[in-house]
């Protein structure tokens, strides 16, 4: 047991990314404000503590599948205990909900709290629910951008970045779970890939990406203007992770997992763009 597996089973790169998504919320087509910053920072530190505690709750109830598709993970790798995951996980649990309640706002202790009931019965149950894993994780991470839009009253703003990152996340789940295919027929998981197999899947992927694209053009109001960066959002955001998707179609394991990890930066290029293209 150490400091350093506690760190890592609460995927740091991930919740870095919470973070920056609560901040983009709060800020993206508004002042940026450093005499405010104080509320939109402790919104970030609020919904990285309840991710963290969603991920770590996750490997806890998902130990017999982590066995077989991901060992060297902390608790199926005996670094951390499940009881002391379990525990560890309702300690951040409580600190992102008590955060929470300092912005006397109803509708973000509302979120920090639902979030929370929900990350655990997501680990508990989801997986033996066909799709809904896949959506539940998807509102978990582009709620991120609604509480930071909460946090700084510009809600109205941050509705747009909530809807392209909720069919993002869906896809970039499906890529997952046809990457642990093999642990979650073990453990009776009704996955998409599973379900439906791996051809429909692919076609479900493509799908989703096209509406992704439909989405982006029409609701993002640059796109009318013949930009670089309208340009740059459809290149690094749809047409190259489309292409990347029909490479994978007769994919492995491996090819899973990089693609997995390719739409982390992906997303994270999106939103420096969209960031950028505010200021021209």
């Amino acid at each position: 047991m150490s400091l350093i597996s506690y760190f890592k089973i609460t995927r740091p790169f991930n919740i870095f990314f919470v973070a920056i998504s609560v901040l983009f919320g709060a800020y993206w087509k508004t002042n940026f404000d450093f005499s405010n910053l104080i509320f939109p920072v402790l919104a970030a530190l609020s919904a990285s503590f309840i991710a963290a505690a969603g991920y770590v709750i996750n490997d806890f109830f998902d130990i017999e599948i982590d066995k077989i598709n991901k060992p060297k993970r902390a608790i199926p790798s005996g670094k951390i205990s499940p009881i002391s995951a379990k525990n560890f996980a309702i300690l951040m649990f409580i600190f992102g909900i008590i955060i929470s309640f300092i912005f006397k706002n109803l509708w973000m202790i509302l979120l920090a709290s639902c979030n929370s009931i929900l990350l655990w019965i997501y680990a508990y149950k989801a997986k033996k629910l066909t799709f809904l894993d896949n959506i539940l994780v998807s509102f978990f991470t582009a709620s991120a951008f609604l509480y930071g839009g909460l946090a700084n009253e510009n809600i109205a703003n941050s509705y747009f970045i909530f809807f392209c990152a909720f069919v993002f996340t869906i896809i970039r789940e499906i890529v997952k779970d046809l990457e642990d295919i093999k642990g979650d027929k073990k453990n009776n998981a009704k996955t998409i890939p599973i379900i439906f197999g791996k051809n429909v899947t692919f076609v479900l992927l493509f799908l989703f990406w096209i509406f992704l694209t439909i989405l982006t053009i029409f609701g993002y109001e640059r796109f009318y203007e013949i930009s670089v960066f309208a340009i740059l959002i459809l290149l690094v955001g749809f047409f190259i992770p489309i292409n990347l998707s029909n490479l994978f179609l007769k994919f492995s394991k491996k090819k899973a997992s990089f693609s997995s990890k390719m739409m982390k930066v992906n997303m994270f290029v999106i939103l420096l763009v969209l960031w950028f293209s505010q200021y021209f």
